[in-house]
């Protein structure tokens, strides 16, 4: 019979899934590298087929480097596996883009889930990433983005 999931890595995990929004709100990518593997494979409607956390770090900063935006999550569903070191979760977004330059006052935004493959991951020197009590750290393996639906002008994303 499996133990129950540690309730410490429901948090853990949904840190890890928050910290990807603070990353490409506040355009410091670096952060990306505490929330991905770095063979992560990720599906994006803008970019299918990415390899490696550089592969994703850099197709995010090529369609949000210049766009000021705001994420949020909203309704999850997280399943940590018998195993406690796997974890499926389904994550629902509003992303909004804000527009500059010529699109100044404008707001395209973005309606979507993640679909998301984690694995639980030792961790190193008892760093727990501020989740005492967790199994270890989480990061994504596999992530596929859909879009729900995306209101207001599509060129705010491409003219400045």
């Amino acid at each position: 019979m499996s133990q129950p999931p540690n309730p410490h890595d429901i948090l853990a995990i949904r840190n890890t899934l928050s910290r990807y929004c603070e990353a490409l709100d506040t355009k410091v990518l670096s952060l990306l590298d505490k929330v991905f593997l770095p063979d992560v494979t990720a599906d994006y409607p803008f970019n299918s087929n990415l390899k490696g956390a550089e592969a994703v770090r850099n197709a995010i900063h090529n369609r949000l480097g210049p766009i000021s935006t705001h994420h949020s999550l909203t309704t999850q569903t997280i399943r940590i596996a018998a195993d406690g070191k796997t974890a499926n979760t389904t994550t629902h977004f509003t992303g909004a883009h804000f527009g500059q330059g010529p699109h100044a006052g404008k707001v395209l935004t973005a309606y979507g889930r993640y679909i998301d493959q984690l694995v639980c991951l030792d961790a190193a020197d008892g760093d727990y990433e501020g989740v005492p009590g967790a199994s270890g750290i989480w990061r994504i393996q596999k992530r596929t983005v859909g879009f729900t639906a995306r209101i207001g002008d599509e060129k705010i994303m491409a003219e400045f």
